[in-house]
């Protein structure tokens, strides 16, 4: 690979704190001690997380290439910001302006190098128990299988390899993708050996075990429509004993997300892991500027500028039951309330909910219209540590890469398509029942998806499963930015009545720029460079 040259790997230079995941420093680590020694081997594995955390901490484009994949889903409003380019399609849509796409390739590539060469030493190193050995394959094949798959979702012409980069491989050029058969190959052999060598628990919060494993191969599975698969691994999860869904969605992002539910949380802690980043700036409104009476607090997620909020057509989801607690504070946050007596207008009440007399939804005037989705639309919380300070723009929270959640819909899905109804609905009401809403008695493949939306957005996973199940380019023609169902009409065009059912149409141009064969993202001319002549580009590009 001509731009994975990795020879020796890079770790924070921290020291170890108790119950945390061990870190040391680079400057006195050599190749030799990295892929031939036992430490060295375990102190690889903990640069494949490090890698991982830093594309959380990557500060480019005020901070959202993270939240990419989120932009380009069908429940977000891409208001501004650099994120916006990617939201409304302005940038991503050839291998010419695609450059954060490049971003998600170097990292993929840059981990599955990485645990190639940790895996060839450790299956080669002698002298090394039996129980660190497998610790260390177990970790390091389940991040190549995480990234060989992440890679193939997002681009589906991808290269694989097992060998890692050296002095004799390295000018070596990739002239052709690898075969579907060979790229699900890998990612299963590596999946069932990280699931028989980790064990479900761990003393380490933050690292991979047997129960992420499974339910990742409960995901390859469904994209291989393997029911039964899917089935026995995510319900393997489920019936473990080692993960369980918290009792409330108010307890789910709270504290340090180390809890029964989750399943991988990338561990950050301040002046000692991984550094801040913008994700919450990005996706909260900026409620408390220019709004005598509301001042920014940790109850209402902290300061923000509304780059990438909620849209009507995933905030309606959530307000179809008014029970259910997830848009009431807990994951997200649609009523802000007036919180600074020092500042209070006249005839307002602290606690009240905040009308603004003229940023309203449906003002008659554009720029208001604006006003109101930059301070008062619904925005998410997922982000916002329960310690941090609400008043700028970075934070240092625990993120959530996988949670126990997901594994019902996995499993509900599977048991939908085997035709076991009773099973899909008790795991879909299981979500939902802890959400706080009425239990659904029938269950279709919309219900399924309805649910993991409001379940899970924001989270990097929506623009997956729409892909996995052929409804991408449906629902994001239908859906994206702002706007009434299927509406393709310009921004604020006339015509429309300014309501709830007929709203005019707001940063929805993904709607009439998407096509059919942008379900695969153009790999970046950068990236192609890189390659041979001969290497496939993605279809329509």
């Amino acid at each position: 690979m001509k731009n994975t040259i990795l020879y020796i790997v890079l770790l924070l230079g921290l020291s170890s704190c108790e119950k945390f995941l061990t870190e040391k420093a680079a400057a006195s680590f050599t190749a030799d001690f990295v892929y031939n020694t036992p430490d060295g081997l375990e102190a690889g594995v903990v640069g494949l997380y490090n890698i991982q955390r830093s594309f959380w901490e990557n500060m480019a484009n005020n901070g959202s290439n993270p939240i990419v994949i989120d932009a380009k889903d069908d429940l977000t409003l891409p208001r501004g910001g650099e994120i916006s380019n990617y939201g409304r399609m302005i940038q991503g849509t050839t291998p010419e302006n695609s450059y954060v796409h490049s971003d998600y390739w170097k990292l993929y590539y840059r981990i599955m190098d990485r645990a190639n060469a940790i895996i060839e030493s450790a299956e080669k190193l002698q002298g090394m128990s039996q129980e660190r050995k497998n610790k260390v394959l177990g970790e390091a094949k389940f991040f190549r299988a995480n990234s060989v798959f992440t890679l193939f979702r997002l681009f589906n012409n991808i290269y694989i390899t097992t060998e890692p980069t050296r002095p004799d491989n390295v000018a070596k050029v990739i002239t052709n993708k690898s075969s579907e058969a060979d790229i699900y190959a890998l990612v299963i052999a590596d999946l069932n050996d990280a699931i028989q060598k980790l064990d479900y628990k761990t003393s380490e919060p933050g690292r991979i075990t047997q129960g992420m494993a499974r339910h990742l191969r409960a995901e390859v599975a469904l994209w291989q429509k393997d029911w039964k698969e899917a089935k026995f691994q995510a319900e393997a999860v489920i019936n473990s004993g080692a993960h369980s869904l918290l009792s409330s969605t108010g307890l789910v992002f709270k504290g340090d997300l180390n809890h029964s539910e989750t399943l991988w949380a990338l561990q950050f802690k301040v002046l000692v892991n991984g550094g801040p980043n913008k994700i919450n700036f990005n996706l909260m409104p900026n409620y408390a500027e220019l709004m005598p009476g509301s001042k920014y607090t940790v109850e209402q997620g902290g300061r923000g500028f509304g780059w990438l909020t909620m849209n009507n057509y995933l905030r309606d989801l959530l307000n179809e039951d008014p029970n259910d607690t997830r848009i009431k504070g807990s994951y997200y946050i649609q009523d802000y309330v007036y919180n600074d007596p020092a500042t209070l207008p006249a005839g307002k009440v602290i606690g009240e909910k905040i009308v603004h007399d003229t940023w309203k939804e449906f003002a008659p005037l554009a720029a208001d219209r604006n006003a109101f989705f930059i301070r008062l639309n619904a925005g998410c919380k997922k982000y916002f540590p329960d310690d941090g300070n609400p008043t700028v723009d970075t934070q240092t929270k625990n993120i959530m890469m996988a949670r126990l959640a997901e594994t019902y819909l996995f499993a509900a899905e599977a048991n939908l398509m085997l035709g076991n109804t009773g099973e899909a609905l008790a795991q879909l009401n299981a979500v939902r029942k802890r959400a706080g809403v009425k239990e659904r008695t029938t269950i279709t493949l919309q219900d399924i998806l309805d649910e993991q939306a409001r379940e899970l957005a924001f989270e990097g996973r929506r623009w997956y499963m729409l892909k996995r199940t052929g409804k991408l380019y449906e629902y994001i023609v239908d859906h994206a930015g702002y706007g009434k169902r299927g509406d393709l009409s310009a921004e604020n065009s006339p015509g429309h009545a300014n309501t709830p059912e007929d709203p005019f149409p707001f940063r929805s141009e993904a709607r009439t720029r998407m096509r059919p064969h942008m379900v695969n993202w153009a790999i970046p001319l950068a990236e192609m460079n890189l390659l041979g002549k001969s290497y496939p580009q993605n279809d329509g590009y």
